[in-house]
């Protein structure tokens, strides 16, 4: 029987001593299985050298296409086509397709020859490698004695079956070096590794003799002789009390029973064996100076019937052939390679490797069964059959080729036609050529039928069999030269011919020998067919066909086109053809037709590829499977009448043809609404917990009873998949929070009738239907000194909802739109109507007395106190007779156990960012105090990440965000990190009724206009100099160790370098380093001059994020005599104030000097028109907030703001990536900061370039 193809392929193209090694490395588990690809038949394993500790990787591809098959390993081994990783590999990857361990394969079993992977005969076993059913069926044919053993030797077992109609099938079974077992059976049952007769023959043998009747069987001889001749003895000596064998673990173990007898001591040379006298060569090559050479002639006793004869002649004078005294020489016997040249040692080699003794060798060695191969040498003299015949050229033609290609110039290569020949008058010069030759076929008509002739193809010659000398199926002659066939498959073409070439069919059998062997033989050769012979067919559209596959990742969409019932696969360009009343019928493909397809399929999907190696359109199976692509994918097969084959062979990707179906029914409590839910994908019924479960994990899809999958579409995700991740689920119902309700949105009509639902939806679509530029009648209180614009007043509308719900919410207005006028007039209603009732307001210390002054100015009623500094209140009582407390974010963590004894009507947290690391001492404290509501204020509640929004939001409605953990899985990460915008959306969902935000241009179209300009300066000689310096060296630095730590590892060392090339850009001279640089500074320069010629009397704020830089705009605006007023971070409260005061109401005093980080948030400096910005923060919300101290509500003027960069540094760069990177949460209410974060090594790199 034939060996499997990848074992042909090991025993074709390694050298023996590789296979051995290879086995060696394969049977000492030193193969592992990396990867595998069964679409693109490609397989990686990581091998283990055989001699050093180290590993190499091999990858196999095609390997279920054995003509098609190639590898590569990492090794360096060059020295032949094949390695000895990786013929392990492939070993180790045989193994695993004869065990049925790639499903996707789908197995044919070829009951010849399978390998069963069991140790020992077990019951279970028998069942796993078969079927239950035959198992019981082959207990019943042992239990009527249909098994004959007929032979059992060598741990090999033969025996006859009979089947219920009395059919004889012949089973082999042998125990091979593994301990496995190799089966072979004359039966042809494809569908498990052991048919039924085999599965009886191994009952047999466990019933009758025992699971360990195989080791009974092993010959023992060879292991006991090597014991024995240790005491110079021999098993065919009487041995009787001399020695005893005992066997232990399937290894046989000598006793010594006659104390006598003693070891033999190899040392002493009288006791050594006499070595045999060394052979005499068989010739003298010396004698006669001859050189070798080969012989060629069909005069064979073996199949294939040619021999390759070594001979031996004297040269002639220019060595390019024989002159005289030609003679044999056995190369099977010893030949005195002293006189011989390398070449003619390898040519002895070669022909002894495919002499016929080697070829019985082989077929014994390689076949599972070969020790049952006694008469092969018979059967290779006398007419073999077909499976010997293949199994011949197995072996034979690889041997032609590799002997061709080394010897393709070797002068000495004859031909003869006589049988015994070696005279030279009867020999032919000829030569081993590298060339192929293929088959094809010629079909013509003849008078009485058709003639059938052979051509043989080389290189763009196309001969008659009568042009050239055809040897055998394998090998032919021409003008002198031997070629060997390329492809093994076409020889059986060639066997069906005689010498003539030409076979001839009558008009009668013609019809049936075209349909039934002519047209099966085109797919493994061309035919060319005369055109008397021929009928075209100019065809229509064809039928499609998609052939559906999948793996562990991956889907397949192999398309196919069919013309009259004849397939043809992409890529495949040959003509369909068919036989018709004895007529080739060809079918001229519809190209337009077919690309409309294959564009159709390339187009269905944004992540389809194309894999040409595989004829196939490959999807992953993630990407399948979301949202309705699917559903979407089917109807558009259907409409275009595409037939689908495979779908009943998949078994990850089976996917449930319905959509789902659900039911909903609610009910609503105290603080929740209660839904009952169910779900079905046609007649499959599915848990609400498993459809939670599912979605938990990110899946699209719920696995159901029957083993599909039932595929949940966008539309459903869209309405359900929200209120599911939020819910508690329990016994088919989903419990949601109320403040939750924005979840039940679009699938109110499916709950019924519910009125607080339906009051909430109501109130919210008035909030989000509101015209902010009409005035709606609004009761504001009277006490409320200020005239509110419409959209504060819906502000105040939006307040009034929440306080009825008793849910918090964050005002996230633009700054300058009023936030705190605003809260102000809502918390003087709520007073109205709760005379004690008592505010807590926190916010950062630089807005105390912004909150203090409002107060007065809006809500004189509502008395304040600020709760601040060491002279603080230590006492609750201290607050009795006040409404409203201030205090900063510092003194709340400070005095929590006192503030959390208060009950709060409302808490406010003003700038509410400040708490938005949930595990922060400053977070805890808020959570600690007590309040009947709360309300956070924030024109940026997202500054870096998605994140920032859960501590807040956990303030206002604690358990609206679930964990931190839940929060930052379902929404953070997948929002910040994977781009996911169906979350994003569903986020957006859920916060909305309890954020509000509204920017300038929705609110307030009057406000004047914001002209924002790049100011673009160029360095002088000087800073250029040191600027380029500092470059170059921060870019080895921290590129290098990007390389070897990893960017995130790196991100100190980037901050750093990139800080300091910042501060080069504004001044070399505010860099903190041993060396002090003077002042060189091209912006000091042009602000100077932007004041003294452009801004003339009007007000301009100066930010910049270094105090150094502060420093020496300060004193160049001394020397020029430009008054100014100047705060940071260090500046104390009453001196900010005073600053304020005097820049808003001096006429004198023209600029502001402004920390970035100090003067960022909570300022009102309406009195300035000019913005300048001298060094651009990475964040660009930080620059939009110092624009707007100036340009918000009771601004009159158009405001100018410039940034100032310095060309073809990294300020111009990071402006440019700043464009590029500004997404990262812009839906959500964004504001881009972790931009550092954001940033790649190719970012860094072009950054420092």
């Amino acid at each position: 029987m034939s060996l499997p193809e990848l074992l042909k392929h090991i025993y074709h193209n390694a050298t023996d001593e590789v296979i051995r090694r290879g086995k060696k490395i394969f049977h000492t588990s030193g193969v592992q299985m990396l990867e595998n690809d069964p679409l693109t038949e490609q397989v990686a394993f990581r091998v283990r050298n055989d001699v050093y500790n180290n590993f190499y990787k091999v990858t196999v591809n095609n390997y279920l296409q054995p003509g098609k098959l190639s590898m590569r390993c990492q090794c360096p081994y060059n020295m032949g086509p094949v390695c000895r990783h990786q013929a392990a590999a492939l070993f180790q990857l045989n193994d695993l397709l004869q065990s049925g361990f790639f499903e996707h394969a789908h197995i044919d079993y070829n009951q010849e020859h399978t390998t069963v992977r069991m140790r020992q005969i077990t019951g279970n076993f028998l069942k796993l490698f078969s079927s239950e059913t035959i198992t019981a069926v082959a207990e019943d044919w042992y239990a009527e004695n249909r098994i004959n053993i007929i032979e059992a030797k060598d741990e090999a077992v033969r025996a006859d079956v009979t089947d219920d109609e009395s059919r004889k099938f012949t089973v082999i079974i042998k125990q091979n070096e593994e301990r496995y077992f190799d089966t072979t059976c004359s039966c042809t049952e494809k569908s498990y590794p052991l048919c039924i007769h085999k599965v009886a023959v191994f009952l047999e043998i466990l019933y009758r003799h025992g699971a360990n009747y195989f080791s009974s069987l092993r010959n023992w001889d060879t292991q006991k002789n090597k014991l024995l001749a240790l005491y110079g003895f021999t098993v065919d000596d009487d041995l009787t009390n001399k020695f005893e064998f005992s066997y232990h673990e399937g290894k046989p173990f000598l006793r010594v029973l006659d104390k006598t007898i003693k070891k033999i001591d190899f040392n002493n040379a009288g006791s050594r064996p006499v070595l045999e006298a060394k052979k005499e060569p068989v010739n003298t090559i010396k004698e006669e100076r001859k050189k070798l050479g080969v012989l060629v002639r069909n005069a064979s006793d073996y199949y294939p019937y040619s021999s390759f004869e070594l001979v031996a002649g004297v040269p002639n004078a220019n060595t390019d052939g024989y002159e005289r005294n030609i003679e044999l020489v056995q190369y099977t016997q010893y030949i005195d390679p002293i006189y011989l040249d390398d070449r003619e040692k390898i040519l002895i080699t070669a022909l002894r490797k495919q002499s016929p003794d080697e070829l019985v060798k082989w077929l014994k060695k390689n076949s599972p069964f070969g020790d049952f191969l006694d008469g092969v040498d018979k059967d290779l003299r006398n007419n073999p059959n077909n499976d010997l015949k293949q199994q011949v050229w197995d072996f034979t033609i690889p041997r032609y080729q590799r002997l061709f290609a080394q010897y393709k110039d070797y002068p000495f290569i004859y031909y003869t036609k006589k049988p015994n020949s070696t005279k030279l008058q009867d020999l032919i010069k000829c030569n081993f050529s590298e060339q192929v030759f293929t088959a094809h076929i010629d079909v013509r008509p003849f008078k009485t039928g058709v003639n059938v002739a052979l051509q043989i193809c080389i290189g763009d010659n196309i001969l008659e069999t009568s042009e050239l000398e055809l040897l055998n199926a394998g090998l032919v002659l021409y003008n002198h030269t031997f070629h060997t066939i390329g492809n093994v498959d076409t020889i059986d073409i060639i066997s069906k011919f005689d010498k003539s070439g030409v076979m001839h069919i009558n008009k009668t059998e013609w019809p049936e020998y075209l349909e039934k062997v002519l047209l099966p033989l085109s797919a493994k050769t061309t035919i060319h067919f005369h055109e008397k012979l021929q009928e075209r067919v100019i065809s229509e559209e064809p039928k499609y066909r998609l052939y559906l596959k999948e793996s562990d990742k991956m889907m397949a969409f192999k398309p196919a086109f069919s013309y009259d019932g004849i397939e043809k696969h992409w890529l495949d360009t040959s003509s369909a053809v068919s036989a018709k009343k004895g007529k080739v019928v060809v079918y001229e493909r519809n190209e337009a037709a077919e690309q409309t397809f294959l564009n159709l399929l390339r187009y269905l999907h944004p992540s389809m590829q194309e894999s040409r190696k595989s004829q196939s359109f490959l999807l992953m199976a993630a990407e399948a499977l979301k949202g309705s692509w699917y559903f979407h994918f089917m109807d558009t097969l259907r409409e275009h009448q595409v037939e689908i084959i495979g779908y009943e062979n998949l078994k990850q990707m089976r996917i449930n043809p319905h959509k789902p179906i659900t039911n909903l029914n609610m009910k609503s409590g105290i603080d929740w609404f209660d839904v009952e839910m169910s779900v079905s994908f046609g007649d499959q019924l599915v848990s609400v917990n498993e459809v939670k479960k599912a979605l938990t994990k990110k899946q699209t899809y719920v696995q159901l009873k029957d083993g599909s999958m039932g595929l949940f579409t966008d539309e459903w995700m869209d309405k359900y998949a929200l209120m599911l991740k939020l819910g508690q689920v329990k016994d088919g119902t989903v419990r949601l929070k109320k403040f939750h309700f924005s979840a039940l949105e679009g699938i109110q009509e499916e709950l019924g009738q519910n009125e607080e639902l339906q009051d909430l939806y109501e109130k919210k679509e008035r909030l989000i239907n509101y015209t902010f530029d009409e005035n709606v009648p609004i009761e504001i209180p009277d006490n409320v000194y200020a005239t509110l614009r419409p959209y504060q007043k819906a502000a105040f509308q939006w307040l009034t909802f929440l306080n009825e719900t008793g849910w918090g919410g964050i005002l996230a207005d633009d700054m300058g739109l009023g936030k705190t006028l605003q809260t102000l007039t809502f918390l003087q209603s709520y007073q109205n109507k709760n005379p004690d009732s008592k505010f807590l307001v926190i916010c950062p210390t630089s807005l105390m007395h912004n909150w203090s002054s409002e107060l007065k100015k809006f809500t004189p009623d509502l008395k304040s106190m600020m709760h601040h500094g060491s002279k603080r209140n230590s006492a609750i009582s201290d607050f009795d007779p006040v409404h409203v407390i201030i205090t900063t974010y510092g003194t709340l963590r400070s005095d929590i156990k006192m503030l959390s004894q208060i009950n709060f009507d409302y808490v406010v947290m003003d700038e509410s960012q400040a708490i938005k690391n949930p595990i922060s001492l400053v977070a805890k404290s808020a959570l600690q105090l007590q309040a009947k509501n709360r309300l956070a204020l924030s024109g940026t509640p997202v500054q870096n990440n998605t994140f920032d929004l859960y501590a807040q939001m956990n303030f206002l409605n604690p358990g609206m965000f679930g964990s931190i953990d839940f929060f930052r899985n379902e929404f953070a990460n997948p929002i910040d990190k994977n781009q996911e915008e169906e979350v994003k959306v569903q986020l957006r969902k859920m916060i909305y009724p309890f954020l509000l935000r509204r920017t300038k241009e929705q609110v307030a179209p009057d406000l004047p206009k914001k002209v924002e300009m790049v100011l673009f300066c160029e360095m002088g000689t000087k800073q250029r100099k040191i600027y380029d310096a500092y470059r170059s060296e921060y870019r080895s630095k921290i590129l290098g160790e990007i390389e070897a730590k990893g960017i995130e590892r790196a991100q100190m060392s980037i901050l750093h370098g990139l800080m300091k090339l910042r501060q080069i850009c504004d001044s070399p001279a505010i860099l903190n380093e041993a060396e002090k640089f003077e002042n060189h500074s091209v912006k000091i320069d042009e602000l100077v001059r932007e004041i003294s010629e452009n801004t003339s009397n009007h007000k301009a704020l100066i930010f910049s994020q270094f105090l150094g830089m502060l420093g020496l705009i300060r004193e160049q605006l001394e020397k020029m005599g430009i008054p100014y007023v100047y705060f940071d971070g260090s500046t104390s409260m009453t001196e900010r104030e005073k600053a304020i005061n005097e820049f808003q109401n001096s006429e004198d005093c023209r600029v502001f000097l402004i920390s970035l980080k100090a003067g960022g948030v909570g300022l009102n400096l309406t009195a300035a028109d000019y913005v300048y910005i001298v060094d651009p923060w990475w964040n660009p919300a930080v620059e939009q907030q110092a624009i707007d101290r100036t340009h918000r509500i009771g601004q009159t003027k158009s405001i100018f703001a410039y940034r100032l960069i310095c060309k073809d540094t990294i300020e111009e760069k990071i402006m440019m990536l700043q464009e590029r990177k500004l997404n990262l949460v812009k839906d959500l209410i964004a504001d881009d900061s972790a931009f550092l974060k954001k940033l790649t090594k190719e970012d860094i790199s072009y950054l420092l370039s």
